[in-house]
């Protein structure tokens, strides 16, 4: 005590017949308190740190390109299905599902291993004239052909494409994009970064999931399980691959035989390594640390296998651009890289193969001729992005002699 205020303090309690003693006993207990109080606070904090560095450094790790790896079987749920009949056993009904089955119950030549699917509105109907001649070219002259699905995104060029004349495989399904009941969407073709536009690229990730669903069978749907003999071999329609390609892209070389190689490998002998894919997604390459993304992918091209990382993803994705129709491509990019999907395995298709606009028609042209000639030879599928707008588009492809802009035969 003070000898001011302690003295009086001291006088009053001895008046009260306290003893001294205990008031030195308490004031000794206030002081443990208060160092037993800052002392956990601080063992608080301390844990509180630990816990964000530790959060920080795992961080670091490059989690989203390690595969899952399954000791036998993918993982279920608590009711015993696997993730994927959960996602897709709404959709078995879909409006698409008669189209599609019609198809492959008369698949007489066999089920194809790949399918390409492409979307289109009439405002772009003469580039899809142009892809498409290019694509019969390529990909269509050839024992395995690919099963073509074509989306209409309006009633307008949903009837010009159904009454294209069918090839010689009949290997083409027309499916209707718009709602039949209210058909509201654009024909024309929409200016990027607009609205209309984002709502129009915001339904790709429920087209693809929708056709991976359906294509997967999942008990319902009898042609799904069934196995077709193709020569020597048999394919189950579950094995099927989907490609999906944008309007604006030119098919040079026939892609197939490269991607198959990359999703399931090769032995010396040219036949393929192992059975799963390697990878559930692949992607054609934008640019390289755009954003802090060392490998920025465009959704313009995409190989999708058949698995159920690959549905659980495209779900994920439906799910962000339906709350929030969206360019697609960012947040395509910013969900495989998330933790909330670990198990995604994927990876960007060969630039020199599948080269973005701005290498094919720009970098390389700056380089000289040479140069430009050895590089565009080994191309096989080229996209016409990093360039706003359909007539501008069509002018840079008639610039380089890639557009063939008549009817397909």
């Amino acid at each position: 005590f003070s000898n001011r205020g302690g003295g009086i303090f001291l006088a009053r309690a001895q008046k009260l017949g306290i003893r001294t003693s205990r008031i030195s006993s308490w004031s000794r207990s206030r002081s443990f308190n208060f160092t037993v109080l800052a002392s956990v606070t601080l063992i608080i904090i301390i844990i509180a740190h630990s816990f964000v560095s530790f959060t920080v450094i795992l961080s670091q790790f490059n989690l989203h390109r390690m595969p899952i790896r399954y000791a036998s079987s993918p993982p279920r749920t608590a009711n015993g299905a696997k993730p994927s009949q959960d996602i897709c056993s709404s959709r078995q009904q879909h409006k698409w599902r008669d189209d599609l089955n019609r198809y492959f119950s008369e698949a007489t030549d066999g089920i194809p291993s790949f399918v390409v699917v492409l979307t289109v509105n009439t405002g772009f109907w003469d580039l899809f004239v142009n892809w498409h001649k290019h694509f019969y070219k390529r990909a269509m002259n050839k024992s395995d052909q690919p099963l073509l699905i074509i989306i209409a995104e309006d009633s307008a060029i949903y009837e010009k494409l159904k009454a294209l004349p069918r090839s010689k495989t009949k290997a083409r399904v027309v499916l209707p994009g718009y709602d039949f009941a209210n058909n509201s969407a654009s024909g024309k073709a929409e200016d990027y970064d607009s609205e209309s536009y984002k709502s129009l690229v915001s339904s790709r990730a429920t087209y693809l999931l929708n056709l991976m669903c359906i294509l997967e069978g999942g008990g319902s749907n009898e042609v799904a399980n069934e196995t077709v003999a193709n020569g020597e071999t048999k394919i189950k329609k579950e094995e099927l691959t989907i490609v999906y390609s944008d309007v604006d892209t030119v098919w040079l070389k026939d892609p197939f035989p490269y991607i198959q190689i990359e999703l399931f490998g090769s032995n010396n002998d040219g036949t393929q390594m192992q059975q799963q894919p390697k990878y559930d997604i692949l992607a054609a390459v934008d640019d390289h640390d755009y954003h802090n993304v060392t490998t920025y992918y465009c959704t313009g091209y995409l190989v999708i296998a058949q698995t159920p990382a690959s549905i659980a993803f495209l779900s994920r994705w439906e799910k962000e651009l339906q709350s929030n129709p969206q360019l697609n491509q960012p947040i395509f990019n910013s969900l495989l890289r998330s933790t909330e999907i670990p198990e995604i395995r994927h990876g960007g298709l060969g630039e020199m193969k599948f080269p973005p606009g701005r290498l094919y028609f720009d970098e390389w042209v700056k380089e000289g001729r040479e140069s430009e000639r050895l590089k565009k030879k080994k191309t096989m599928v080229v996209h016409n992005n990093y360039i706003i707008g359909h007539d501008a588009k069509k002018r840079r492809f008639q610039e380089q002699d890639l557009w063939m802009n008549d009817m397909p035969k």
